[in-house]
């Protein structure tokens, strides 16, 4: 099939770019219409437009014309290895940028949570971003509740020794509950539902309003949802149902009639 050749003009409208770049694309040799027409006007074939799509990528990618001129000229590199070169360089652009993308996330959903430390707190007393990960779970199920509202209120204004002190009163009673499921101890004993007294009050203390109600509907999201459920069962496989045990049976200790909380119900949903 015979090449069409376009007037420089016509190439300026498909690419986008300007017919002074195309003229000065010729004039440094980079990109040199295959024919001229009788009046000395320049037409481009199809080699020539497939020539600069791949100086248009290289440019996109932010190679200057010189390396780019020296890419396209190299005999041992055919255009179907340029493509390739062109779509490993896209890939690791993608991928750093989808990497940034994720930081940004993480960061919106930490101010949204009411988390106010830098990624550089967060990492000095969490150790990680385990922090974001579980606030987003919890904005995605529990947004729309009123102890969702209230936690974000609450946090918004902690600083990092704040957020130092609540990790030093929570880490105790963790460790003692996970200490209590490894010696055999059965949830409904007065030593482990002693502890989930003491989760329960860390709870309303630190983040938002818990009766024995909101504790109970909890301790059943600890026990459904992996990613809440992790950050036990990463101190000890089985601690998430031990814990939600030893909440169940402090709620029927203290509240026989104890029931789901309707807001929190209502935000799973």
């Amino acid at each position: 099939m015979e090449s069409i050749e376009h007037t420089v003009g016509v190439v300026a409208q498909l690419t986008g770019i300007s017919v002074r770049t195309l003229h000065h694309y010729d004039e440094i040799g980079l990109l040199r219409p295959s024919a001229r027409g009788t009046t000395g006007y320049r037409l481009y074939n199809d080699a020539d437009l497939q020539r600069l799509q791949r100086i248009l990528f290289y440019r996109e990618l932010e190679f200057g014309l010189d390396d780019i001129a020296s890419m396209l000229s190299d005999p041992g590199i055919s255009d179907e290895d340029q493509l390739r070169r062109q779509r490993d360089l896209l890939g690791d652009r993608i991928a750093r940028q989808q990497s940034m993308l994720a930081l940004i996330d993480k960061e919106l959903t930490a101010r949204r949570s009411g988390i106010s430390l830098t990624s550089a707190e967060r990492l000095d007393v969490f150790g990680g971003d385990r922090l974001v990960d579980t606030a987003e779970e919890a904005e995605r199920r529990w947004g729309a509740t009123p102890e969702f509202q209230q936690r974000r209120q609450r946090t918004s204004q902690y600083t990092k020794q704040d957020w130092l002190d609540l990790r030093a009163e929570q880490r105790p009673i963790h460790q003692a509950l996970a200490d209590a499921m490894r010696a055999g101890i059965p949830a409904a004993d007065p030593v482990p539902t002693d502890l989930a007294e003491q989760h329960r009050r860390h709870l309303e203390h630190w983040f938002h309003d818990c009766d024995y109600d909101t504790h109970r509907t909890l301790a059943a999201e600890y026990r459904a949802n992996r990613r809440l459920g992790r950050n036990y069962d990463d101190m000890a496989p089985g601690l998430s149902r031990y814990i939600h045990d030893a909440i169940l049976a402090n709620c029927q200790r203290n509240q026989p009639e104890c029931v789901l909380s309707r807001s929190l119900v209502a935000g799973r949903q």
